[in-house]
């Protein structure tokens, strides 16, 4: 009993002091690989393992209902098509993002629909992360490629939230609080919408 409470005393410790670990990475594009260091001198050259996404802030009000939820279904349905994403799994993402809601701004930057992150943005070609075409097809674009890297839907799932760099450190779920309830909720999601389990 007191071993038993001893490890989930650590493990919520654990969960909670994760979060504040300063463990930094570098990434080299033509080799595609990450290295890790505790030490980083300029935030140019290499950054940090985890970066909360920050709560989401919709307009005062604002509440998801089954024409919000249904409205982009066929953006998400050619996002689908043309990135080989499982329809349901992208249409999870949005829920747990923004609540279908395109304006939606986090307090750490991220943006739209499937609130993309200024690099992200960049990175997957989208200029106006406030349409919801560019942003629902930008970030499935994005969740293709960690699906790519990972070959694991869990795997990719925490890397559209914390990141690839650190689902590479951890080789799995990352243990900080905000990932470890994004991957839950995306599997509840994806388990209303069509009934199966998602892994």
């Amino acid at each position: 009993m007191r071993w038993t409470i001893f490890l989930l005393t650590f493990s919520a410790f654990f969960l909670v002091s994760a979060d504040t670990v300063r463990v930094y990475f570098l990434y080299d594009p033509l080799t595609d690989r990450y290295t890790f260091t505790n030490l980083c001198q300029d935030l140019r050259s290499c950054k940090p393992l985890y970066v909360t996404k920050g709560k989401v802030r919709h307009k005062a009000g604002y509440k998801i209902n089954p024409a919000r939820e249904n409205q982009y279904d066929k953006i998400i349905k050619r996002a689908s098509q043309k990135h080989g994403v499982d329809f349901f799994l992208i249409k999870s993402v949005i829920r747990a993002e923004s609540l279908f809601d395109s304006k939606a701004v986090s307090s750490a930057g991220a943006k739209g629909l499937m609130q993309l992150m200024p690099d992200t943005a960049v990175e997957v070609g989208v200029r106006n992360v406030f349409d919801a075409e560019q942003n629902i097809m930008g970030g499935t674009k994005y969740l293709k490629k960690l699906l790519k890297r990972f070959k694991n839907v869990k795997k990719a799932v925490a890397g559209y939230n914390a990141g690839p760099a650190a689902v590479i450190y951890y080789d799995g779920v990352p243990p900080f609080e905000e990932t470890v309830d994004y991957v839950e909720k995306i599997y509840d999601f994806y388990k209303i919408y069509t009934g199966k389990e998602l892994w």
